[in-house]
């Protein structure tokens, strides 16, 4: 294996451009993947936070009697997928309204007749909190006869559903777009360096080195380049986190930005090093055919 390596390195020095080339492309293809990834997992973050708190609130018509009122109350208690309901009157929802607006309490002078209405607020358990269960859920809440609206963060929650998704559909692409990519140039850079040491390889098997022999140090290249174009853009993907959290920060509310968890990195490096040697597989098994023909 010492043998191998030393050629190997020998071969980095001798093409030191195509291999630069092809750990700088592999690079890029991890990059574009990796922040993909980064956006998805976080994405994934903000729902399940959310689903650890899913609250509705149900708004109560003006009118309604307090035995409506009740009853409604009743029928949310026992309504599958509810972990807890809690009653909120008019004047309660405007004295918290208030507090939360304590530096603009102008806005309330002249007021009159307080405009909230009675409300109960529902809180979902994290089972049930998912987009076509909660929607089903406030269907069924809105259809009780005292209740005349029904708020869960719907447009919220959908538009973040569908921007994961064209995000995931995009990643897909794109890394298999660059797979391509980096697989030609690692195809490409190994036959150049077959091509520049035929002469040599034929020597080789003409006093009877094997298939290994001859392959090994060439799939160490594969492996290698892999291996530091993941290094790298990892590295890079790091570095802009870094530099987007620590911008993001003051705006990020309660939510925390988190780099890909140790998993995904793992799979990032891997996929990185099975690149290079899948490249370099294609290239020697289409060499290894013209040489025997």
């Amino acid at each position: 294996m010492k043998r191998h390596m030393k050629r190997t390195l020998k071969d980095f020095t001798s093409h030191a451009f195509l291999h630069g080339i092809t750990i700088l492309t592999i690079a890029l293809t991890i990059l574009i993947a990796g922040s993909l990834l980064l956006v998805v997992e976080n994405g994934e973050s903000v729902i399940a936070s959310w689903k650890n708190g899913v609250r509705v609130m149900v708004y109560l018509k003006d009118g309604a009697s307090s035995t409506e009122v009740e009853s409604a109350g009743r029928s949310l208690e026992t309504m599958g997928g509810v972990a807890k309901v809690t009653f909120i009157s008019r004047d309660e929802a405007l004295t918290d309204l208030m507090e939360s607006m304590e530096g603009q309490l102008s806005l309330f002078e002249g007021l009159g007749e307080n405009p909230l209405p009675d409300a109960y607020e529902v809180e979902v358990t994290p089972e049930a909190a998912e987009w076509a269960r909660v929607k089903e859920m406030a269907a069924a809440m809105v259809r009780l006869p005292a209740v005349d609206e029904v708020e869960y963060g719907r447009s919220w929650l959908a538009r973040v559903s569908r921007l994961l998704g064209m995000v995931e559909l995009a990643g897909v692409a794109l890394a298999g777009l660059f797979f391509i990519v980096a697989l030609f140039i690692v195809y490409n850079t190994v036959r150049l360096a077959l091509y520049s040491r035929r002469d040599e390889i034929e020597i080789m098997q003409l006093v009877g080195a094997t298939g290994g022999f001859i392959k090994t140090p060439l799939y160490l290249a594969g492996v290698i380049e892999g291996a530091a174009g993941s290094l790298l853009a990892l590295l890079a993907l790091f570095g802009a986190y870094i530099l987007f959290a620590s911008k993001a920060g003051a705006g990020a509310g309660s939510f925390e930005l988190s780099f890909l968890s140790l998993r995904s990195m793992g799979g990032v490096f891997l996929y990185g090093i099975f690149v290079g040697w899948f490249g370099c597989f294609l290239s020697l098994r289409e060499f290894m055919k013209e040489a025997s023909s």
